[in-house]
């Protein structure tokens, strides 16, 4: 047995454009409880595409689905970037949730349209240079990584 609780996979998806790298950038409504009052607000987050592994698939099959499913875009897997690990608290159990989610260096191939069925909700699609990719991602751990896969892409571009 895995020591967590949750698997997920998620895609940073980037494109040349002009000779320009863009990378992908999801807008969703969250949901997000004020501490002073305990009510809950909505906000809105900035974050890479990345969901729960299904059934029978293996990590990049997740990453992609969920590129498609939130982006609107077909990708394909350049190579692994790294993993986030989040401790979570499930409200309904009272249990602590441990979640390892997985992130793969993506390159854009063209639109999809696929349909976006998940809870979140999916505001918008964006696609920003990495500054200004870093100046509106929520997380810390997201830029952390796109810093990663931007030094990863330029390595790759180079070498062609």
């Amino acid at each position: 047995m895995s020591v967590f609780d949750e698997r997920s996979a998620g895609g940073l998806v980037f494109r040349v454009t002009e000779g320009r790298v863009f990378w992908l950038v999801i807008k969703f409504l969250s949901k997000k409880t004020l501490k002073n009052s305990g009510e809950t607000a909505h906000v809105t987050v900035y974050k890479f595409p990345k969901g729960h592994v299904q059934d029978q698939e293996v990590l990049k099959q997740t990453a992609l689905r969920e590129v498609e499913e939130e982006g609107r875009i077909k990708s394909k897997v350049v190579n692994k970037i790294g993993s986030n690990d989040y401790i979570l608290w499930d409200k309904e159990t009272h249990k602590k949730i441990i979640k390892k989610v997985t992130f793969f260096l993506m390159e854009y191939e063209g639109e999809s349209d696929s349909r976006y069925t998940d809870h979140e909700v999916v505001l918008d699609r964006e696609w920003l240079s990495q500054s200004d990719a870093l100046d509106k991602l929520a997380y810390e751990s997201e830029r952390k990584l796109l810093k990663i896969a931007a030094n990863r892409l330029n390595d790759l571009l180079k070498n062609k």
